[in-house]
């Protein structure tokens, strides 16, 4: 427990989006086999399974390194990390853009309930991608790792 006291915020950050980075992953498995979609693409797991990684390294580095040189690969991993869930979220997006058309727009998927669950689960994930995109942004900025203790 004091373990968890002594880390800074930019950690508990990373933590949140490393669960969202998870359950974007998940999520994204489970749209594109909805019987509407069946429309897996791997690079977009690529990019998530990345950015977990990314993350992953960051906070191991941050916690457990004690070779300054490292923190500058802990920095750079942050801001690979960001840019691996944005790289995630606008491949998802273009590939979801037209069926929005059709599925919300037309009445050719009208009565399809099938297409509208898929739908409203694809916006979903696109918000969550956005709400993921932010945090990892912001907490790129910011040192992980523990406090340290002033003397007095």
């Amino acid at each position: 427990m004091n373990f968890l006291k002594k880390q800074k915020v930019s950690f508990f950050i990373y933590l949140v989006v490393l669960l969202m980075t998870i359950s974007l992953l998940f999520l994204y498995i489970s749209n594109v086999n909805k019987p509407y979609y069946q429309d897996m693409r791997v690079d977009v797991i690529f990019l998530l399974v990345g950015t977990l990684l990314t993350i992953l390294l960051s906070l191991g580095i941050s916690l457990f390194s004690k070779v300054k040189s490292m923190f500058l690969v802990a920095d750079i991993s942050r801001i690979i990390a960001a840019l691996l869930i944005i790289l995630g979220g606008v491949t998802f997006i273009s590939m979801r853009l037209e069926s929005f058309g059709y599925i919300f727009g037309s009445n050719l998927e009208m009565g399809n309930d099938a297409a509208f669950d898929a739908g409203t689960q694809a916006i979903m994930i696109i918000i969550l991608f956005m709400v993921t995109w932010l945090l990892a942004v912001i907490a790129a900025f910011f040192d992980i790792g523990q406090k340290k203790s002033v003397a007095a």
